[in-house]
């Protein structure tokens, strides 16, 4: 165990991170659950899922892109909708299960 000597002022704010911040964990999850999103859509046509599956994807993403512009969560409402349309059906151990799981996880 090592011990830190610290000579400098401790009675004001502390500054960790970059410029005064503390990062911890993931950073930038809005933009990587739209990834995913789109990601989850392109398999899912690739997969020749049906059309149900296919308008949920679209949903999905677009309702996670509009809350990502306007600067809000997105519709608890519509994510849960949408997530359960697809992954009717899907197989365990699927890539596309594997994706809306993932969703499912970033979005709380």
């Amino acid at each position: 165990m090592g011990t830190y000597n610290f000579h400098g002022d401790i009675t004001g704010p502390g500054n960790y991170g970059d410029n005064g911040t503390i990062n911890i964990g993931q950073q930038d999850t809005a933009a990587q659950t739209l990834r995913l999103a789109a990601e989850l859509a392109q398999w899912l046509r690739s997969a020749g899922a049906d059309q149900a599956q296919l308008d949920a994807a679209q949903t999905l993403h677009g309702e996670l892109d509009r809350a990502g512009r306007e600067q809000r969560a997105a519709e608890p409402g519509v994510v849960r909708r949408a997530l359960e349309t697809i992954t009717l059906g899907l197989g365990a151990g699927s890539t596309g299960l594997a994706l809306a799981q993932e969703l499912t996880r970033l979005l709380g």
